[in-house]
């Protein structure tokens, strides 16, 4: 059976007025099946040559920071200057499929339904990527699992896990290790919705999740022994709170955002690790690297040949879509000036500049700046293009709106060198709904000019 999907833009306005209802609900309350099993391919070959969660982030508060008591790295941060880039585990990748163990999982409850597939890649350095996508109101983007051998007992450290169809299951089978840890590193829906069935299957893993957890996959506060924890299923421990810490925090360092406003539905919250044996920071939306070429391969298994071959400008438009840039195109030369500014940079999502950082600025300034202490080459996320080579300071760059404009650099050294070149028209989108929430009292009220460094065009 071949399932076709094509792409349809939506105007502005509908894509205003759909977040306004997602919102409004958060506050009451494909291809062919691949015939071989297993395969190995090229993404450099398969590659095409031309969203993620908004509700927890719309709904975003800011009172207080939390991080966990883990030991800091030893070694000194790498500070060397250097171009954000893809590393060669991105281009020359051992990429598996297994469609014949099964690609339907129901209720998934966002697409892809029928053919939801799982691409597996090894990043080197003992950890894997289990990718798959997530779609809703033409939104579509990578989703990734992201997996880490523990040096200390062999096992497997499993990060954000999707949705375990018969695919999914088989290519992490197919690692060889168990399952030893299980970890929900934030609470955007898309992350958390998963959860419970894949715990089911791994029984005897630990369950370690992010702290202020609330919506229809379960709830809990900052501690797991003195508050209530309703997740439904066991958890081990909530991580930066007041938990002891997990066993295999001897080789990870953490810190853990986490931001409330009594205006808004509930907390938002995100834990970053580093890894130090293997000098990787596994980040979830902390911050994502667009490339250039795409879109990545898993795409072909939703979206039909012919949409992807003949609609123009597919890729940017998607990526577009996923960040919640307009889709302006330039009248002189046909570009997306929002995916120009965008490309190849390792950049914090627009998104989340306007919905978290305009509303817990100081709280994000000062977690960014303790995963910048720590001593990672690399980075991992959970959306978009992985794995990126990539310093501390590169890290801190991708948030440098929010220094001081008034201190050194100067302002206009950061939007020339650190930020992406937005155009100061393409935040009006976003400038949008948060006026909507601010006028309808849908939550807390932006304070932070989160477009400081925007350019102005010249159309």
């Amino acid at each position: 059976m071949v399932i076709q999907r094509k792409c349809h833009w939506p105007s502005t306005t509908s894509v205003v007025l759909l977040l306004l209802w997602f919102s409004a609900c958060y506050i009451s309350g494909l291809n062919a099946l691949h015939q071989h099993q297993t395969r190995t391919l090229s993404r450099r070959d398969l590659l095409l040559k031309s969203p993620r969660s908004l509700l927890p982030y719309l709904l975003a508060g800011s009172s207080t920071l939390g991080s966990s008591k883990c030991a800091s790295a030893a070694a000194t941060p790498s500070k060397a200057g250097t171009t954000p880039y893809l590393t060669k585990e991105y281009y020359e990748p051992n990429l598996q499929t297994a469609p014949s163990a099964g690609r339907t999982y129901f209720p998934t409850l966002t697409p892809p339904f029928l053919n939801r597939a799982t691409y597996k890649y090894d990043l080197g350095r003992n950890q894997w990527a289990l990718e798959q996508l997530l779609s809703f109101a033409n939104v579509t983007a990578t989703i990734r699992t992201t997996i880490v051998q523990l040096e200390a007992t062999g096992g497997l450290w499993v990060h954000s896990p999707q949705w375990p169809t018969g695919e999914y299951l088989k290519l992490l089978k197919d690692i060889g290790r168990p399952v030893e840890h299980i970890v929900l590193p934030c609470n955007a829906f898309e992350h958390g919705a998963p959860m419970k069935e894949f715990c089911k299957r791994f029984p005897d893993a630990q369950v370690w999740i992010s702290p202020g957890q609330y919506g229809p996959f379960g709830s809990c506060g900052r501690s797991s022994t003195t508050e209530k924890v309703q997740m439904g299923y066991r958890v081990d421990g909530i991580l930066g709170g007041d938990d002891p810490l997990p066993p295999w925090a001897d080789e990870f360092d953490m810190t853990t955002l986490y931001v409330s406003l009594p205006e808004n539905a509930g907390p938002v919250s995100e834990v970053a690790f580093c890894h130090r044996p293997t000098k990787t920071l596994i980040a979830t939306d902390a911050v994502v690297f667009v490339p250039e070429e795409g879109p990545p391969p898993i795409f072909g298994t939703y979206f039909d040949s012919q949409t992807m071959n003949s609609s123009p400008n597919f890729w940017e438009k998607s990526v577009l879509q996923a960040v919640f840039l307009p889709l302006r195109q330039d009248s002189r030369t046909g570009a997306y000036p929002g995916f120009e500014a965008l490309k190849n940079r390792l950049v914090r999502a627009p998104i989340l500049r306007a919905f978290t950082d305009a509303r817990a600025p100081k709280e994000s300034r000062e977690w960014i700046g303790k995963v910048a202490s720590w001593d990672f080459d690399r980075v991992v996320t959970s959306h978009f293009a992985s794995p990126i080579a990539a310093t501390p300071s590169n890290v801190q760059d991708a948030f440098a709106y929010l220094q001081d404009g008034d201190g050194e650099p100067s302002l206009a050294g950061l939007r020339k060198e650190k930020l992406p070149p937005i155009a100061c028209q393409d935040w009006q989108l976003l400038e949008g709904l948060n006026q909507a929430i601010a006028e309808n009292k849908l939550g807390a009220v932006a304070t932070f000019d989160y477009s400081k460094g925007c350019i102005a065009s010249s159309e």
